[in-house]
């Protein structure tokens, strides 16, 4: 029989216990392409290691641009009701019960929008029972911004939902003039130990533990104009910008399995998934103020907060796609074009506190301080999805 070559990668027999010392690679089930590729080996014992190429063990570096887009819950940040723009009517009472009608209301959330990002594997294959470990780091950045406006002489009007200024007339708030800018910085580090084996001729499953270090940082800023910010006359225009910060790092556990569904001549499918506990702070930061319109710009603090805890948050990581391998050079080195879909889900991670300003009577002057806070938290799960292609070499 020729000498086959594998699928994915050469597979050896066990080595010896003691001094992992390779033994001779076990007989392949010969592939229909002219033996340029091999399939899992024919069973001797135990589950045959896929791994390594060579009897020195073999190292493995990839890269791997990624094309995401990415989500979260809870990031509502207006009303937009289609009920008229009250305008600078005096009449407090019918100001109120006009902007507490809501008809064919909609909540407003930012366009989130596809950024690239990549991945970068460092890894060694050992000649003890195809045992590999190594370190992925996944950097991402995504946005999302939106703008939307509702002059005096439209049918709708704008509610905000995370500002805490008082009017100060004592109505209900609204605005003519949103701009939202959301910023998402991703950074994954995660250290696998694990082994790659056949469990068939045509399937090999890689299950993994290790660790995972994740930083996770956001910032939202909302920009209020108009509407209540410039409705009496007398005092002169505010722009009114509310930032939040939502900072998480953490290191927990991780562990899943790779699986590769091999269909000959070099290609196949792959699946993955990973799951991970992480325990890590959270630290939030809210601000907001308003900045006069027009010279000199002196600016009004309306709240500061800030809020720091410890919580575990579970994480989960699949991936599908295909793939396309082979060895050259008598099976010293290996090549691997990886093109696939991948889903991300962090539970829990947005943690913000909306913020609203109720009750409020007339009061001439700013700040009105004649009502309440109320406070509301809107928790939601943090995901991200995409393409990602990956380029992988082993030697």
């Amino acid at each position: 029989m020729k000498k086959a070559l594998p699928l994915i990668f050469s597979a050896t027999s066990a080595f010896a216990a003691h001094n992992c010392t390779p033994a001779s690679p076990a007989p392949c089930n010969v592939d229909m392409c002219d033996c340029t590729y091999c399939l899992g080996p024919v069973k001797e014992h135990g589950n045959m290691p896929v791994r390594p190429h060579t009897c020195n063990g073999d190292f493995v570096i990839s890269a791997a641009p990624l094309y995401w887009n990415a989500h979260q819950d809870g990031m509502e940040y207006a009303i937009d009701t289609h009920v008229k723009n009250p305008g600078f009517n005096d009449d407090i009472e019918e100001r109120i019960l006009e902007l507490n009608n809501l008809i064919d209301a909609e909540y407003e959330t930012p366009d989130f929008k596809w950024d690239w990002g990549f991945k970068i594997d460092l890894g060694y294959n050992t000649t003890c029972d195809g045992w590999d470990f190594g370190v992925v780091w996944t950097w991402y950045r995504g946005k999302a911004n939106d703008h939307i406006e509702a002059a005096i002489d439209d049918n709708h009007t704008l509610i905000p939902l995370w500002s805490a200024f008082s009017t100060i007339m004592g109505s209900v708030l609204y605005a003519t003039n949103i701009e939202t800018h959301w910023k998402l910085q991703l950074n994954l580090i995660d250290i696998e130990l694990g082994r790659e084996y056949w469990t068939s001729k045509y399937l090999s499953f890689r299950p993994f533990v290790g660790l995972r270090i994740a930083f996770i940082d956001q910032n939202f800023e909302i920009q209020h104009r108009g509407g209540s910010w410039s409705e009496f006359q007398t005092i002169p225009a505010f722009n009114d910008e509310v930032d939040l910060d939502n900072n998480f790092k953490g290191v927990g556990v991780r562990a899943g399995f790779d699986t590769v569904w091999n269909f000959g001549c070099g290609w196949g499918l792959y699946g993955n998934l990973a799951a991970a506990i992480v325990y890590g702070r959270f630290s939030l930061d809210h601000d907001e103020h308003n900045r006069k319109a027009s010279s000199p710009h002196d600016k009004i603090k309306i709240l500061e907060a800030e809020e720091s805890f410890h919580a575990s948050r579970a994480m989960l990581d699949l991936a599908l796609g295909i793939q396309w391998a082979s060895l050259f050079c008598d099976c010293q080195y290996g090549f691997t074009v990886q093109l696939g879909w991948e889903q991300h889900l962090f539970f829990h991670q947005n943690q913000l506190w909306r913020i609203n300003r109720i009750g409020d009577t007339f009061n001439n002057g700013l700040p009105n301080n004649t009502g309440e806070n109320v406070f509301f938290q809107r928790r939601g799960t943090l995901d991200t999805q995409g393409w990602t292609l990956k380029v992988q070499f082993e030697f």
